[in-house]
């Protein structure tokens, strides 16, 4: 099995000091081990203050019964949007909590993402897919399932699933996965379960929610910025939807 720890940089190293202090101190077959669940830890905001500052700077507020549903179909029509639930992930990537979303039925969406986010042509976009259709699309074992919830490894995507998914494939035939589980993240697990429903398409996009060179945006503030400054096209989280006008 391989694991790599998602917060693989400078960040990390807080954790990887406290490991070293505990197999010095204890062993390593002294170890208490699990699995991690998430990365979910950086400041905790929610889906109101979101709407609140929303209302605040005068932007179109769409609060759906189905938010997922909707969700969906704006991306099923090309729209880009970001989710922002919860906590921020830790690490040098989008997880499903400061996340851009898009349709990967278009090729072409590299292009014109890369240009809102100003990032250059070589940066790959990388699919997120539900657990259960994970090893459908791509190939999924026990050696990588587990680095495949966190992003942090490649697979081969299934050869009748690559023409499908063209935004997300590399040019090798591989693509970076993120496998999301409903415990760990609903609203980002329901857009796509509904998406899936809509389209029959398995994944979506899943880029971190920043421009380039910029840290991922972290507060409802520069979640809003972002959308003003049309980096994207809404904002989702778990109380409505968040656009520059009507839908």
């Amino acid at each position: 099995e391989v694991f790599v720890f998602p917060a693989m940089g400078d960040e990390g190293l807080p954790v990887g000091n406290c490991t070293h202090v505990m197999i010095e101190e204890r062993g390593i077959e002294n170890l208490n081990r699990y699995e991690l669940p998430n990365v979910y830890l950086g400041r905790p905001h929610t889906g109101e203050q979101l709407i609140d500052r929303a209302k605040e700077r005068g932007l179109h507020i769409e609060q759906p019964a189905d938010i997922p549903t909707t969700t969906a179909a704006w991306l099923a029509e090309g729209k880009v949007g970001a989710i922002f639930s919860q906590r921020m992930e830790m690490g040098p990537r989008a997880l499903g909590a400061r996340t851009i979303l898009a349709s990967p039925v278009n090729r072409g969406l590299n292009d014109s993402l890369n240009d809102r986010l100003d990032r250059t042509e070589f940066m790959p976009f990388a699919p997120y897919v539900l657990d259960e259709d994970a090893a459908t699309v791509f190939k999924i074992n026990d050696g990588n399932r587990m680095a495949c919830r966190f992003m942090t490894i490649t697979t081969d995507v299934v050869d009748e699933y690559r023409d499908s998914i063209p935004a997300v494939v590399h040019v090798d035939g591989t693509a970076r996965p993120q496998i999301i589980e409903r415990a760990t993240n609903p609203l980002y697990y329901d857009i796509l379960q509904a998406f899936k429903a809509k389209t029959g398409i398995y994944c979506l996009v899943n880029t971190s929610f920043n421009a380039h060179e910029e840290p991922i945006i972290n507060t409802p503030d520069e979640a809003i910025t972002a959308l003003v400054d049309k980096r994207i096209d809404f904002l989702v989280c778990d109380a409505g939807l968040v656009c520059n006008g009507p839908a």
